[in-house]
């Protein structure tokens, strides 16, 4: 009796480490603390990002500055921050201050992962939620009402003669 239970120690003392280290492993690897830093280069993001890879890039579009980070999930989803850091010199304040230092967290189901670019914004943000969306909803309201209120004394001229008719 006393040999086997030896046994089972020896056994735990092989077991319970191991698991330790693949309970590590995992934590790691889902909180994205073994993310690949891509640096500025898109090409390394998008290979990570259509296996839900952990990675990280610096872009610059239009001169402004956005941080992407790419994390898996347990389920199967694909999480994805995008933070807009800078804006181009010469923004607005009132744009800056809707967009600049913002982001969004998006739950992507990993199947869309090849067919999304993960880099442009317009084609994942149906799945984001979060500070960065708002105020890109926000702006673009605003950019359409400026719009109308430019071209309204077209509108009305177009309205008159459809009336007249």
């Amino acid at each position: 009796m006393e040999y086997s239970n030896n046994k089972y120690k020896n056994i735990s003392r092989i077991v319970v480490p191991l698991i330790l280290i693949i309970g590590l492993f995992l934590a790691a690897y889902y909180t994205g603390f073994t993310r690949e830093y891509c640096g500025t280069d898109e090409n390394c993001f998008l290979e990570k990002a259509k296996t839900c890879s952990p990675a990280e890039v610096y872009l610059s579009k239009s001169n402004n500055i956005y941080y992407h980070k790419i994390t898996p999930e347990l389920k199967n989803n694909c999480k994805l921050i995008i933070r807009f850091e800078r804006a181009q010199e010469g923004t607005l304040p009132e744009h800056i201050e809707l967009l600049e230092g913002k982001s969004m967290k998006c739950i992507i189901p990993k199947s869309e992962l090849k067919k999304l670019n993960l880099l442009e914004t317009n084609e994942v943000i149906d799945y984001c939620t979060g500070p960065l969306k708002e105020g890109l909803y926000e702006l673009m309201v605003k950019r359409m009402y400026e719009l109308i209120v430019v071209n309204l004394g077209e509108i009305a001229e177009e309205a008159k003669k459809l009336i007249k008719v």
